[in-house]
Formats: C-alpha cells, structure tokens, sequence
C-alpha cells in the first residue's frame, strides 16, 4: 500500500499489499520462513503443536513452536514475531500477560480532610462518544507540570479526585509518575470506585515510536501502572527518536507505533486509540491505515488559540474525533492572568462562577472535553462544578472579543 510503512515485522497483510487492520494475520515468522505459506503450514502440521504442549496446538508447526515463541526471555509475552489479534501469547501460550503490581498496592489510601465536603456526582459529568464504543468523560484532571503531579502529591490528588467523584485522569510517559497514578487509581478502587468507571489516559512519546520499541512500551507502562488495562493511549506529538533508531522516517515512524498500539488493543490491554498535538495531515496518514480508528485528539484550546487550533477541532468533529483541551484556562504561562481578566470575572459573577469556570464551560460547550491540573481538592471539585450553568449568545461574543483583545496585546 503506498505509504505503508516498511516493518521489520509486519503483519503479513503488510507483505502482501493489503491495507492492514485491526485484525490481521499472523505477523511474518522468523526469516527461514515464508509468510505466505504459513497457514498452510499450520495446518498441515497440526500435529506437531500437541508435542509442543502448549496453548492451542492451532498455533504450532512450520518451524513456529511453543519454545520458540512462548520464551518469555526474549519479552513479557514471548516473541512479538509470533503474535496478532488471532494468534496470541494468552491463547498459543496458555498463560495470561503477567502484570507486576507496584509493592505499594497494598497500601491503604486516605482521602484528604476536606475530600467528604466536596463530592460531586459523578453522573452529572457529561460523556463524550467514542468511535470505538464507550464514552469518556468530558471533563477530568491533567496530572502534568506542577509539584503536585509529582512523587507521593501526585497519588494523593487522583485518590482525592476519583474519591470526590471524578472519573477522567490524564497522565502520560513524560510526566514521569505513572507509579504514582496507578497507584491512586487502585487505592481509589479498593475504597470502592468501580474499575470500568475510571478513564485512564496516557501517552506514549517519541523516543518509544517504532513497531518494536512501542510494544515493548505498552508491557513496562502496565507494569509501572500496576493495572491491567489503559483506557486510551495516545501518541504525545508527531516527531521522530533522535537516538539513532531505524524509525526514521515520520510518517512510516507514526504508523509504525499505530500498528503497534492497534496490536496491543486487540489484546485489550489497550481500550482506545488517539493522538495529540497531531494535525489534519498527520492524523489522515493514520486513518488512511484503515485500522483501528482515530478515536481522540489533544490540542491547546481555549478562546485565544490560534485559528489553527479551531481549525483542527472542527476537522476531528468532522470525523467523530473526540477533542480534548490542555490548556483550557490559558497557556502555561498566562493561565493567572487570563483567569482574572475583568471580562471573565463579570460573567462569571452573573452565574454565581468564577473566571476559570467561565473558560471551562466556554471549551464544554463547544464539544471539547477539559482537563484542568491542580491538586487542591476545592479547586478539583469547582473544575467538576461547570454542568449547572450556560454562557448565552451574548457571552460567546464576550469571548470572542475578549479573544481580539488579547490577541492584539501579544
């Protein structure tokens, strides 16, 4: 297929032009081999897979056997050469990807003092539909950036806010405390909130783009979570390692990680697919894989984003892509100001908010989810706090002028 990245192990509907998918045949066995021939192979010696003893004797013959592929030496599930959506570790294995648990699972989680004032409904949050089934939370907590995303602060404000009634946490590689995320989450469901009602994102950045390097990727973020499943991965931005790899080339580099995570969600170890800061081009590059769909894309976005941004978001809508906002009340550096503008303060006094609020429920109102960062438990139960109120017309042009404002001052 033109465009198809070239992939030391690629499914074999790769090798032999075909558009990939969610769902392909086995990928390509070790060189010795001829992938087209392999289901012939297997089927011809069906006998050879009851010696290996192994899984489902379906899996083995034509050189593939339970020692060459199960050897959990070379991986966490064996030999990635061996596997696909139909042919898997769990099933030619007979044995279930082992995830290690943090030695801090254990632990008992203690929500913080003022947690009990402040809960919020958690079906008063509105959900967006996905293209993949299910929905996610339209507005959650980003746990980047800040002292409080960090160390032992990092697990006690996403204990503070899936205890209050939050669902939607958004993590990713670079914020370097998935242990610390994981583990608020399964304190969080000890203390009774049910698993499937937390949305877990996380990203996975550049330097681990690349079929191999991704999938290698998904196994050590389980670990470090300590969970067993993440709801939506998405690539953190369109760029390429800058170690030296193989994966050089950008497009073939983004597909070939896509590929990787279309895998990984076949197994279920990965409920969701998306991107962040992508583009049009980039993310028509990934749609045009026919696979596993778009589902999500993150992007700054508030009132005075460049007109790039609004352009971006109105493609995803287009395409029933999920828009999430970082960013929503301001960059990182003029986030202060901006909420404190006298334009947002005086609509938010007309409906008992404050301006921050405002800047929320102008991105929810427009489709977009958000994902505020803070660890003050108030200040997660006032983001949570923006479905009881509306911005008329005459507010959204408020906005809008309060958008040229700001624009000429830059």
């Amino acid at each position: 297929v033109e465009g198809a990245p070239r992939l030391g192990s690629a499914p074999r509907a790769c090798a032999q032009g075909r558009a990939p998918s969610a769902a392909v045949g086995p990928m390509a066995p070790p060189p010795a081999l001829a992938a087209p021939a392999l289901r012939r192979l297997l089927a011809s010696a069906l006998l050879a897979g009851f010696a290996s003893g192994r899984g489902d004797p379906e899996c083995w013959g034509g050189g593939l056997t339970g020692d060459f592929c199960c050897d959990t030496k070379k991986g966490q599930t064996g030999d990635i050469q061996c596997w696909d959506g139909d042919y898997t570790f769990e099933r030619c294995c007979g044995a279930s990807v082992p995830v290690q648990r943090s030695p801090l699972s254990t632990r008992p989680g203690v929500a913080s003092y003022d947690v009990a004032q402040l809960l919020v409904a958690p079906s008063s949050v509105p959900g967006l539909q996905l293209l993949g089934g299910g929905s996610m939370p339209i507005a959650g907590i980003g746990m980047c950036c800040r002292p409080g995303a960090n160390g032992d602060a990092a697990r006690q404000a996403v204990l503070d806010y899936l205890l209050m009634g939050g669902r939607h946490i958004d993590d990713a590689t670079v914020y370097k405390n998935h242990a610390q995320v994981g583990e608020g989450i399964r304190q969080a469901v000890a203390a009774g909130v049910p698993r499937s009602d937390i949305f877990l994102t996380t990203k996975i950045n550049p330097p681990h783009f690349g079929f191999e390097t991704a999938t290698d990727w998904v196994a050590r973020s389980l670990q470090e979570l300590g969970l067993e499943y993440i709801d939506l991965v998405l690539l953190h931005w369109a760029a390429v390692p800058t170690d030296g790899r193989a994966c050089k080339d950008p497009k073939q580099c983004r597909q070939e990680t896509w590929l990787a995570l279309q895998r990984a969600k076949a197994k279920r170890q990965i409920r969701h697919l998306g991107v962040s800061n992508f583009g049009e081009r980039q993310i028509s590059e990934l749609l045009a894989l026919g696979g596993a769909p778009v589902e999500a894309n993150q992007i700054e976005y508030h009132p005075w984003v460049p007109e790039l941004h609004l352009q971006t978001a109105e493609f995803c809508h287009r395409h029933g892509i999920v828009v999430t906002a970082y960013g929503s009340m301001g960059s990182a550096g003029s986030a202060a100001q901006m909420v404190t503008q006298d334009e947002l303060q005086e609509m938010g006094r007309a409906h008992g908010k404050t301006g921050g609020q405002v800047l929320l429920r102008w991105a929810v109102q427009r489709n977009v989810s958000v994902i505020p960062g803070t660890s003050n438990p108030n200040h997660m139960s006032e983001n949570l706090r923006i479905f009881d109120f509306s911005l008329n017309a005459q507010e959204f042009v408020r906005a809008l002028f309060l958008t040229i404002t700001l624009g000429s001052a830059r």
